[in-house]
């Protein structure tokens, strides 16, 4: 698993045990310092199971209570298509993966793929960088 593919994970399956949409997320992992975090731990912490990291962030971000832990698959679908999302976004924009996934994550397209209620996540990864590339610069990609 890439270091990529890693935050995702993290960010997806904690934003599905919270019931808190990624994008949110996401932009609390980046205030918090916890991406780089997960970067530079990226050796120790990657073999670690879902349920792992999820307490792990939980602790991080000082939240203790693991009551309404609710681990859905939407996270783990999000988590799967999302990395080829943002290499897709990467080569076309000449961005870094750290500068691809923060417009991705705080654009309305990210918003709506990280929103359960709209299905958006189930789209290919094609027709969500399409999308995404539509609303940044107006453009069609598909």
């Amino acid at each position: 698993m890439s270091k990529l593919s890693f935050v995702i994970f993290c960010i997806e399956n904690y934003a599905d045990s919270i019931g808190v949409s990624s994008d949110k997320v996401y932009k609390l992992f980046r205030n918090e310092g916890l991406i780089d975090l997960l970067r530079s731990d990226y050796d120790d912490l990657h073999g670690m199971g879902m349920e792992y990291m999820v307490n792990f962030c939980k602790e991080y971000l000082g939240e203790k209570s693991l009551e309404n832990l609710n681990l859905m698959v939407h996270g783990t679908v999000r988590a799967t298509i999302l990395p080829e999302i943002i290499k897709m976004i990467c080569k076309k924009f000449d961005w870094d993966e750290e500068k691809a996934l923060d417009k991705f994550y705080t654009s309305a397209t990210g918003e709506n793929f990280s929103d359960d209620e709209t299905g958006f996540y189930g789209q290919s990864a094609l027709y969500i960088y399409s999308q995404f590339c539509e609303e940044f610069c107006g453009q069609n990609y598909l």
